[in-house]
């Protein structure tokens, strides 16, 4: 890594930990629109948010999206299905579609689509506690248009603007987010010999950035009769204003070549991610993928938050380690990949994430 390159990397850290602070876990709770912290997508899942650096193609939409231009692939497609703290009733379906632009050297463009499908909860009133009189469901989606741009073989950068939805039938929320992204890859010891380059890879992202969100609706109001008075008088409820739940991530990763000689069928990688939260603990997330020939990969990590090693205070359902595999299937410059993860969660029996994705063109 030569003097450059250490230049740009420390001036980014200096610029990241501006941002850094201890996190506030007492605001837990009061922001809205959580979905947005949600990862979705089967293959970064795996190892938590320890890939920030190195994530590239449709997943870094959620990750950082820094990494969209980053794919060896000129058009992306994939879908993801989570079953979300399984026994919960919770599902939740990502799609997304990458094209770049151009003839690559313009950067890609690209698509999410994240939508939650929630069990149907019974219709209560005062006069009906138990329930009987139908039922209702909860709405939550997001969608996200993208632009990154590889500015070097070195350095790339990303912004994602997101349109949130959320709410039941009788009352709804809606609003807008940005993230942006910044990732920086270099080889630690530049020789001669090509085997192993952009062996360091690090990322900054920041995301849900946006104004806060107001729920309206006819599910807000009531019919109330004065004090003193003989009739009704239909009343809006006020609500506060809910913030998005905005946090920061820094990622860093090395891959190490385990074999001898001209030979790279084996690779480790070792992530490291430190994710700071506006309305809860931050998180530090440790990760490994061992990866073979470049069609199968095996990736575990741990997240750690404050609290979850203490099952009677944790405030999370997770418990921290996190684990998945990828199996890539490729003809010509052509790419079908199956992905897979679960992560650990007490109570519930984990949350489990199956992906399929293609890439068509390109030079991988």
């Amino acid at each position: 890594m030569n003097k450059k390159n250490i230049a740009i990397l420390s001036a980014i850290l200096a610029v990241s930990t501006m941002k850094l602070s201890a996190g506030n876990p007492e605001r837990q709770g009061q922001a809205g629109a959580a979905q947005l912290t949600i990862n979705g997508w089967a293959r970064s899942s795996g190892w938590g948010w320890a890939n920030g650096g190195g994530v590239s193609g449709i997943e870094a939409m959620y990750m950082n999206v820094a990494g969209l231009d980053r794919s060896a692939h000129t058009t992306e497609m994939a879908f993801n299905r989570t079953q979300w703290l399984v026994g919960s009733g919770i599902g939740i379906n990502n799609f997304g579609f990458a094209q770049k632009i151009g003839d690559g050297d313009k950067g890609t463009f690209g698509i999410s689509v994240m939508q939650f499908g929630i069990k149907p909860i019974d219709i209560t009133t005062e006069q009906n506690p138990y329930g009987g009189i139908g039922t209702y469901r909860v709405n939550m989606t997001n969608i996200g248009l993208a632009y990154s741009k590889a500015f070097s073989n070195n350095i790339s950068a990303g912004l994602i603007v997101r349109a949130v939805n959320e709410g039941i039938p009788d009352a709804r929320a809606m609003g807008m987010s940005i993230d942006a992204g910044v990732q920086y890859s270099s080889t630690l010891r530049p020789t001669s010999n090509k085997i192993k380059q952009n062996d360091v890879k690090f990322g900054i992202s920041l995301k849900n950035i946006g104004p806060d969100m107001v729920h309206r609706g006819e599910g807000l109001s009531y019919k109330a009769t004065l004090q003193n008075g003989t009739f009704e008088k239909t009343l809006q409820s006020k609500v506060d204003k809910i913030k998005l739940p905005s946090l920061i991530n820094i990622s860093g990763s090395y891959d190490i070549r385990l074999d001898k000689g001209e030979l790279y069928n084996n690779k480790l990688t070792v992530g490291f991610g430190f994710t700071n939260f506006a309305f809860s603990a931050n998180q530090t997330t440790l990760g490994l993928e061992y990866t073979y020939k470049n069609f199968i990969s095996v990736r575990s990590g741990f997240v750690h938050q404050k609290g979850v090693f203490d099952k009677e205070n944790r405030t999370s359902a997770f418990t921290g380690l996190c684990a998945g595999l990828s199996y890539d299937i490729k003809t010509n410059s052509n790419l079908v990949s199956i992905d897979y993860s679960y992560r650990a969660t007490n109570p519930f029996n984990g949350t489990h994430s199956f992906g399929l994705r293609i890439g068509l063109g390109g030079n991988e």
